[in-house]
């Protein structure tokens, strides 16, 4: 069977979310609607959604831009996500964007914010405080709260009343997105050998640039037709890739990982697109958006939830999803990424199962030395 006719546009819009975003410039030239730039990890997207705004996910340049400017104004030792990101609002890369908005996933995300704001003092630009302690009594309605000032910035931009039904459609709208990744997700699991993960990756990225009513109906037809391809399984280990939430690996490193031996059966790139699972529409839409993440038990690593132990999750987690191994690949200089290696390689330790850590920046180019690494690594599985 012909491999699917449209995944092409997966692969364009994908690209085309780098540095140039021309998928946006059309949606704007064609709709007269206003675009919205947001900061990974995790965003309600459905809010800008329903005010006709289209929001899109700014992972990074991939290698894209220099970082002469950014680097000008930040410290070296932060993250090349932040760097990149900051060098594109400089140098005019988002200026197809109505807005910005960022979060406190860290640190450094939160003072990108603010120098944002300082030097694009003519552009909306705006933060969303998420609940450390997703577990206090009060942790809903504060983001509630938190989503209502946030909606009501967005209404004075695009210049119209955020209304409960249209809420509740985008809400729908994206829960079946998240439903069909998910699909893709266990699909990849169980036969990883159907798509490669320069193609799987598209596939996801695209999903943070095309609006969610297109994309959702390429993607059904995707899943469905991927489900039915055939394809042979090679002799390779099977490996969980944490630590890639944020900052996005280029996708020769992924490949040199694939090449060296290696099923990717889990990866953390793009998580928010589909962590927050299904969302409740009945009652107050906005508020069972802020329930949603507040009550999510799934471990994200820029969110703290005190019922989630991190240690069991870990080794219930890779054996649920029959991992030979798992490969740390953790960005330089990020440390939630790092506290969470410190937890789960301690656990990995205890269950004999097998790990390697590498790091990367968005930039890299040269990986030859962790090929090498990585053909060890999946050698000492495979004939031990």
């Amino acid at each position: 069977m012909e491999t699917l006719s449209f995944k092409s546009s997966f692969a364009q819009a994908a690209e085309d979310s780098y540095t140039n975003f021309d998928t946006v410039k059309e949606w704007k030239r064609e709709t007269g609607g206003l675009a919205l730039g947001y900061f990974p990890v995790y965003f309600p997207e459905e809010l800008p959604h329903s005010l006709g705004i289209l929001p899109v996910g700014l992972y990074g340049a991939s290698g894209g831009v220099a970082l002469d400017m950014a680097t000008a104004h930040t410290q070296s030792f932060v993250c090349s996500i932040t760097r990149s990101v900051f060098q594109m609002a400089l140098q005019g890369n988002l200026d197809v964007f109505d807005g910005l908005i960022f979060s406190n996933i860290c640190d450094v995300a939160r003072n990108l914010s603010g120098i944002t704001k300082r030097n694009l003092q003519k552009r909306y630009v705006d933060y969303i405080h998420l609940p450390i302690n997703n577990n206090s009594s009060y942790a809903t309605k504060y983001l509630n709260d938190e989503y209502l000032r946030v909606s009501a910035a967005l209404e004075k931009l695009v210049g119209k009343k955020l209304e409960t039904r249209q809420l509740a459609k985008s809400i729908r709208a994206y829960n079946e997105r998240r439903r069909l990744q998910l699909e893709l997700v266990n699909l990849r699991r169980s036969k990883p050998w159907l798509l490669d993960y320069t193609e799987w990756y598209s596939i996801m990225r695209s999903g943070s640039i095309m609006p969610v009513e297109h994309y959702v109906d390429q993607l059904q037809r995707y899943v469905s037709e991927l489900a039915a391809k055939d394809a042979k399984a090679m002799d390779r280990i099977r490996v969980a890739v944490v630590g890639n939430f944020c900052e996005q690996p280029p996708l020769m490193l992924m490949k040199v990982i694939e090449d060296a031996g290696c099923y990717i059966i889990n990866d953390e790139g793009l998580l928010g697109s589909r962590w927050l699972g299904n969302v409740e529409t009945k009652g107050d839409p906005l508020f069972s958006l802020a329930q949603a993440y507040v009550q999510n038990a799934e471990p994200l690593t820029v969110r703290f939830h005190p019922d989630i132990n991190k240690q069991s999750y870990i080794a219930n987690f890779v054996r649920n999803i029959k991992a030979d191994g798992v490969i740390f690949l953790t960005p330089k200089f990020c440390e939630p990424a790092l506290y969470d290696y410190m937890i789960y390689k301690s656990t990995l330790d205890e269950i004999k199962m097998p790990y390697l850590h590498l790091e990367y920046e968005e930039s890299s180019s040269s990986f030859e030395h962790i090929r090498t690494m990585v053909e060890t690594f999946a050698e000492s599985i495979l004939f031990d």
